[in-house]
């Protein structure tokens, strides 16, 4: 469901969307082409099994793993800020009363160390996060796409380790062959 071509309360419509909008767009386009098998629902709006409220998600995708149903909530945040512990929190709050299995974050600011020390520890449900800036032209920026599981692997093990201290520096320099490290 898409919110363009929505009228705000005066019932004018609305000719442009916000920034923060185009990016839950564009994260949950490029959801759903992580997985054809997956079904992406854009800015889903689900029941609280505890809170008996309708909560808002930027995109829920439903979908099975070795033949069992699983659910996964998708957050967007355009903050120029990182994603602080206390969003995660809210995320994880979240998940547990709409009941989805998982949940991934995507932020283009980032997040702080306390944050994805928070995500990488959370069970039941497991927390992702992904740092996806924007270039300056607006078009997101996904690191890890197009590169083999075991490349993928190796990236997501320097983003664990390196975490906001990842720049794009040290990218170019492992790139560049300046440091070869496990790549044969």
């Amino acid at each position: 469901m898409s919110r363009q071509g929505a009228e705000n309360r005066s019932g004018q419509a609305r000719a442009k969307k916000e920034p923060w909008q185009d990016f839950e767009g564009e994260v949950a386009e490029l959801v759903e082409g992580l997985d054809s098998g997956a079904f992406v629902e854009q800015d889903a709006h689900i029941p609280g099994l505890v809170s008996g409220t309708l909560r808002q998600l930027d995109a829920l995708v439903r979908g099975q793993v070795v033949g069992q149903n699983i659910t996964i909530a998708i957050e967007a945040k355009r903050y120029k800020r990182p994603v602080s512990i206390g969003t995660i929190d809210e995320f994880v709050g979240k998940l547990l009363d709409v009941g989805c299995d998982r949940g991934v974050l995507y932020a283009a600011g980032g997040f702080t160390e306390g944050a994805l020390s928070r995500a990488s520890n959370a069970r039941n449900p497991g927390i992702g996060c992904v740092h996806l800036p924007p270039r300056a032209d607006g078009i997101l920026v996904m690191r890890n796409a197009g590169l083999s599981p075991l490349e993928q692997a190796f990236e997501e093990h320097l983003d664990r380790i390196l975490g906001v201290h990842r720049t794009q520096e040290y990218d170019e320099w492992l790139r560049n062959d300046v440091a070869n490290l496990y790549r044969h």
